[in-house]
């Protein structure tokens, strides 16, 4: 049921964890067509999603609406407001299926309930809060440091499972460019 948050966690965690139970009272899979959002700057969304299959974009949108795009997550990858889990505000960005997709969710209080009763669990967590402070420092790194070629490539190596299937536009707008600046970046590394 809860397959892809189960192999995620044991992951993080380097061995099985007990009492996915209290998991299990919370679980459901939502199936996002294209283009639906997940959730919507704005809204109470307690929650840890996990993404089965499918593709979710993380954007932000400032006040004249343009859009900024935060990550990609794709197959076996996590994402949850911390906003909302933290520091008990509501969420400030968007979640949007780019692909029909299938995601896992469980509410965050019955894994903190598991954090405060397992050490393994408390491994786990901690494990994919540090995967992901990596991930900001790096995205930190390529938006305050790298010329936009460079930042093509780490696009590239950071999301080598999914880069070929979102469209040019979302690429270009992650990078920060126009989409002709993106088309002049690959035609010149692909020479």
């Amino acid at each position: 049921m809860m397959q892809q948050t189960r192999v995620l966690m044991e992951r993080a965690a380097g061995e099985s964890l007990p009492d996915w139970d209290v998991l299990h009272a919370s679980y459901q899979l939502h199936h996002f067509a294209k283009g639906q959002d997940v959730f919507s700057a704005g809204e109470w969304q307690p929650y840890i999603y996990v993404v089965r299959s499918g593709i979710v974009k993380l954007t932000y949108l400032s006040e004249n609406g343009q859009e900024w795009i935060k990550s990609f997550i794709g197959e076996g990858d996590f994402f949850a407001c911390p906003n909302v889990l933290i520091a008990g505000l509501k969420t400030d960005y968007f979640a949007t299926a780019l692909e029909d997709s299938e995601i896992e969710q469980f509410d965050s209080e019955s894994m903190r309930m598991l954090t405060d009763q397992h050490p393994a669990w408390q491994k786990a967590i901690r494990q994919l809060l540090e995967w992901h402070i990596v991930r900001k420092e790096l995205r930190e790194r390529e938006l305050l440091t790298m010329a936009p070629d460079e930042r093509y490539k780490s696009f590239l190596k950071s999301y080598p499972n999914i880069a070929s299937r979102i469209q040019l536009k979302d690429i270009a707008q992650y990078l920060g460019v126009t989409p002709e600046a993106l088309s002049r970046i690959r035609k010149r590394l692909q020479m």
